[in-house]
């Protein structure tokens, strides 16, 4: 990790720092390649699964932070998912981009429980990849791209279940930003304790938000709110 005591922000005079976790070397060097062809994104790491990444990241003074961690969902011993979740129990504010081999619904909706900003697909284009990750160093997040044919499918059919409300209710600034945390992979619990509400405001909220929206769940509401552009 570079110990550059520059600022933990990105900008024109300061490449976007990224550490790299990836099992395969193959893989792990291709991307390197990738990464060291724009002048903007500036490779700080690399790590072969979480368990190496986390004590990366937690040797660092906070204005070396990396700006975005792009991680390999699938590993040994600490996997992508585990990372994320290893680096909010220690209020590391790192975002964090999953690559993934799997074409599927349950890896996304794992992704966005668990607080990925980034969840794409390994065959995307490399000007897709590094959009991304400049998306999210930018405090946006690059869900969509991890969406294809058939998950795109998968969020029409949210929609297409709830006809009766094709245009949702405009939510409150403080539903929506319970929302925002839901799609963080916060449970109630840790929302309430974020926001200095009671438990039971919080899922109060949450009611409302499902309800507004015409969905179900969580994971429903998320889903929808990245289709409506809300996160």
């Amino acid at each position: 990790m570079s110990s550059s005591s520059s600022s933990h922000t990105t900008n024109a005079a300061a490449p976007i720092k990224v550490l790299l976790v990836e099992d395969q070397q193959l893989v792990r060097e291709g991307l390197k390649g990738l990464l060291g062809l724009n002048p903007d994104i500036r490779l700080v790491g690399e790590a072969a699964d979480g368990a190496d990444a986390l004590a990366l990241i937690t040797e660092q003074a906070p204005e070396s932070l990396p700006d975005v961690v792009l991680s390999d969902m699938r590993m040994p011993r600490l996997d992508g998912l585990g990372l994320i979740r290893a680096l909010a129990a220690r209020a590391l504010p790192v975002p964090v981009v999953l690559l993934t081999t799997f074409d599927d619904t349950q890896a996304f909706d794992e992704a966005v429980r668990a607080g990925a900003k980034g969840f794409l697909l390994k065959a995307i284009s490399p000007d897709t990849l590094m959009q991304a990750l400049r998306d999210v160093a930018g405090g946006g997040t690059a869900l969509r791209p991890g969406l294809t044919e058939r998950m795109e499918r998968e969020v029409s059919k949210v929609e297409r279940g709830f006809q009766a409300t094709p245009e949702p209710d405009p939510l409150s600034p403080k539903e929506l930003q319970v929302l925002r945390l839901v799609a963080s992979g916060r449970s109630n619990t840790e929302i309430a304790a974020l926001l200095g509400n009671s438990e039971g405001v919080i899922k109060n909220h949450c009611s409302a938000i499902f309800s507004k929206m015409g969905v179900r769940d969580r994971t429903q509401a998320v889903l929808r709110a990245i289709d409506l552009g809300w996160i």
